[in-house]
This record gives C-alpha cells, sequence and structure tokens, in this order.
C-alpha cells in the first residue's frame, strides 16, 4: 500500500539511550501518558519535540532545556537530528521517549518511524470524541488541567465538513504509520483513550517501553475536561447523527 511517509536514507537514529515513541492525535491520552510515565524512576518522556509551533520537553524540564528555549523552532529545524542527539545525550534516565502528531516534522517523523530500535506506543481514540474535545479545548483556550473541573463547558457545534476533514487527516495518518511498521516488521503497542487509566494497561506499556518498573496505582496527574456523554457535549446531537446516517458513515464514529 501506498503511504505519504517516504524510509529515510539512514533508519538509525543512533540514540544512546533505550527509546520509545506516543504516536497519536490532539486530545488522544497523550499528556496523561507521558506524566504517567515520568513517575517511573527510569523513565523520561517528553511531550512534542518536533511540533512545528514549539519544542515540547518534558514538563520537569520546563521552558528550557539544552539551550534550547520552547520558541527556538528555527534552532531546532537547523539540525534535527543534532538537536535530538543533544536531547539524548542529556537524558537523566535510562528510557528516553517523545510524543509524535500528524503536523509534526516530516523526516524526524520518518526516522523516528524506521528506526526498530524506537519502541512504538500508538494511542487511538473514538474520532468524534476527539474532535469535540479539540473544539472545545480551542474555544475555551484550556488545552490542560490538573484540577476537577468546576462546570461542564457548552456544548461544542460540530460542523460536518471540519468533522469529515479532521477524520480524513487522522485516518490517513494512522494508516500510514501502521502501515510502515507492518511493512518494516516492528511490533507495536496499541492503547485506546478509554484504557489509558488502566492499572494493567499502563503497566503493559511500562513493560513493552523497558522499564524495570511498575505502577502500583494510577496516579491522575490531569484531568478529564470534558465531563459528560457525547450527547451532553455536542450542540444538536440528533440533527448530527441523522445526518450521519444519511451518509452512511454513522458507524466509524461510535
Amino acid at each position: 500500500m501506498k503511504v505519504s511517509i517516504k524510509a529515510p536514507k539512514q533508519t538509525s537514529l543512533g540514540l544512546t539511550h533505550k527509546g520509545f515513541v506516543l504516536i497519536g492525535m490532539m486530545r488522544s491520552g497523550s499528556n496523561f501518558i507521558e506524566r504517567q510515565l515520568n513517575l517511573l524512576p527510569d523513565v523520561r518522556c517528553h511531550g512534542e519535540l518536533f511540533n512545528p509551533a514549539f519544542i515540547g520537553f518534558s514538563h520537569e524540564s520546563g521552558k528550557s532545556h539544552v539551550g534550547y528555549q520552547r520558541t527556538d523552532t528555527a534552532l531546532r529545524a537547523a539540525d534535527e537530528l543534532a538537536f535530538l542527539k543533544k536531547v539524548d545525550a542529556a537524558c537523566d534516565r535510562e528510557i528516553m521517549g517523545s510524543r509524535l502528531f500528524l503536523d509534526h516534522s516530516a523526516p524526524m517523523t520518518a526516522r523516528i518511524l524506521y528506526d526498530p530500535a524506537i519502541r512504538k506506543v500508538v494511542l487511538s481514540r473514538n474520532l468524534l470524541e476527539a474532535y469535540v474535545s479539540l473544539t472545545t479545548a480551542q474555544e475555551t483556550g484550556v488545552w490542560l488541567t490538573t484540577d476537577s473541573p468546576k462546570d461542564k463547558p457548552k456544548p461544542a457545534k460540530v460542523e460536518m465538513h471540519k468533522l469529515m476533514t479532521f477524520a480524513l487527516r487522522q485516518s490517513l495518518y494512522y494508516n500510514d504509520i501502521q502501515t510502515v511498521l507492518n511493512q518494516t516488521g516492528q511490533t507495536y503497542l496499541q492503547i485506546d483513550y478509554n484504557e489509558i487509566k488502566d492499572l494493567g494497561k499502563l503497566n503493559e506499556v511500562a513493560r513493552f517501553i523497558g522499564s524495570k518498573h511498575q505502577f502500583e496505582t494510577v496516579v491522575e496527574p490531569i484531568q478529564k475536561q470534558n465531563p459528560g456523554t457525547l450527547e451532553e457535549r455536542i450542540l444538536d446531537y440528533p440533527k448530527l447523527m441523522e445526518e450521519m446516517r444519511k451518509r452512511q458513515i454513522a458507524r466509524w464514529f461510535r
């Protein structure tokens, strides 16, 4: 199958630490998993190291690390591999990871994806839920919270053409990811958003990335921002479902 992620000339990044990557999309639970994994004494998980808008260092690293500020995207882009190797060299724990999304650096996406030494954890979520959560975050300006929400956010308006564009782009991305991993014979671990707070699943992730440690309990460093059912969180939910049924696509969003 043809994919848009092209194989790089070199498939090894040459990192000195055990490496892993959380591959997902916005609102797929990657922030929660990142912070959870950082509770393990042998794991350092950074955020979106190759986001085009910022450099996402781990929460513990703050807004600057290894000579780079969070806003130094041009400096990073000048030599992305050198940047990654500096992060690798400075890593204070045995295992180092980061998060990878659709719009991140295409060259580094390919390098990371094709390197068999980097363990891959693929995060998934119902696309309608992810879209509603993303829309709510964009409207409220709240992307992450460690406090329990006091009030439910207003129901989000779902515009069909925007939902379909979002769903298509994400589906093609995940198809590319899984096609490359399957074609190159790499084993990967998949975790759904509904499993991210399951103790057994978190320990499966810890074992998969090579940690010598296990979680005894699930610590909740990040709270769910949008409580309630989809029916409660979507403006005019019955109308949306009816439109989906007419297009014969409703079953893909349940």
